[in-house]
């Protein structure tokens, strides 16, 4: 039993660690996380390249793509994830000895991996997409723990590593958004790292981090996303059509989750020429990744697990609200609800 009361056994040891190292090779090493990252995965993979330095003297480069444009994400980057650089291509990786996916798996369809590669190692908890896991040499995704972030805590652990105020706290605030606060879908793994970080983090970058500023915009979509929904018993749908950030449909159902006696919330709404989707559900006896797949039609992919999940379906040569329609009408028939539904603001 440790300082916080919890006991659970690390189970990265020395064997693990050879096996990483062996993966990874000489370096350089170039890690990658999924499109328009969130704070689990900007701090997984900082925190891996502390790892890969402090054990191994190996270099690494970190590279996301997409936007990043939620107020507490922007800041997080800034404040304390600077080393990750944005591209939209990659055209150098023969240059690395690995390839490094967090918080994202190859065929998810949410990383910019060009389809003829596949990463060395993957971390993830998200639920393993097993056949796109096949060719990769090192794998540890476990879909019971609610952050990579948590996973990647034990690789500091085993290493002996004690973290910075820096790398602590976007550990910290990774697990925090992932599971809000361990009120979702967390595990005793995550509530381990939760609290040892505790004793580690920068408050005050913190709180800079939570209470980030947040434009205009953001009070708009958020009008639009409530006088979008629509209410069926106990499950709802908002359709927030042409979104400012790709993400928002990932905050509008953290909030329309929390009205009273509803099951599922569905939100979508596009960016570009993306329908993204984002699915909560307030039991796991309805494991939102199940659901997504059910709901989710080629070439769209999707993934998730426990009380969460999200997915992305390109629009092409459609008009977007056919594929909202399809959408809904897959998500309402997989639900058993049938009827027209009523505006949940009137």
């Amino acid at each position: 039993m440790n300082d916080s009361g919890i006991m659970i056994e690390n189970p990265i040891d020395q064997t693990h660690l050879e096996a990483l190292h062996q993966a990874l090779g000489e370096g350089p090493v170039l890690i990658l996380t999924h499109d328009n990252p969130d704070p689990d995965g900007l701090a997984s993979g900082k925190t891996l390249v502390c790892v890969f330095k402090t054990l191994w003297g190996i270099k690494s480069r970190l590279v996301y793509s997409g936007i990043i444009a939620r107020a507490e994400n922007k800041a997080m980057l800034n404040l304390l994830t600077p080393e990750w650089e944005y591209q939209e291509t990659l055209d150098d990786l023969d240059e690395y000895t690995a390839l490094v996916l967090v918080d994202s798996q190859p065929g998810a369809g949410n990383n910019m991996i060009p389809n003829e590669y596949h990463p060395h190692i993957v971390i993830d908890h998200h639920h393993p997409l097993r056949a796109a896991l096949k060719p990769v040499d090192y794998v540890d995704v476990r879909p019971e723990v609610g952050a990579t972030a948590s996973l990647v805590y034990q690789y500091l652990q085993a290493a002996d590593i004690v973290p910075d105020g820096d790398i602590a706290t976007a550990l910290f605030y990774g697990i925090q958004t992932d599971t809000r606060g361990l009120s979702r879908g967390d595990s005793p793994i995550d509530q381990l790292a939760y609290f040892e970080l505790l004793k580690y983090i920068d408050r005050r970058t913190l709180i800079q981090v939570e209470q980030a500023g947040l434009p205009r915009d953001y009070f708009r979509a958020f009008s639009g996303g409530l006088n979008a929904a629509i209410v069926w018993d106990n499950v709802v749908i908002s359709y927030l059509e042409s979104m400012h950030r790709p993400d928002f449909a990932a905050e509008m159902a953290d909030l329309l989750v929390r009205l009273e006696e509803v099951k599922a919330v569905l939100c979508l709404g596009y960016h570009d020429d993306t329908m993204y989707l984002s699915l909560r559900t307030t039991s796991l006896e309805q494991d939102a990744g199940i659901l997504i797949q059910q709901v989710i039609f080629p070439p769209g992919k999707a993934g998730g697990h426990g009380v969460m999940a999200g997915g992305q379906i390109p629009i092409l040569n459609a008009e977007p609200s056919s594929v909202h329609n399809r959408v809904k009408d897959r998500f309402l028939e997989v639900m058993g609800v049938k009827g027209d539904g009523e505006k949940l603001l009137n």
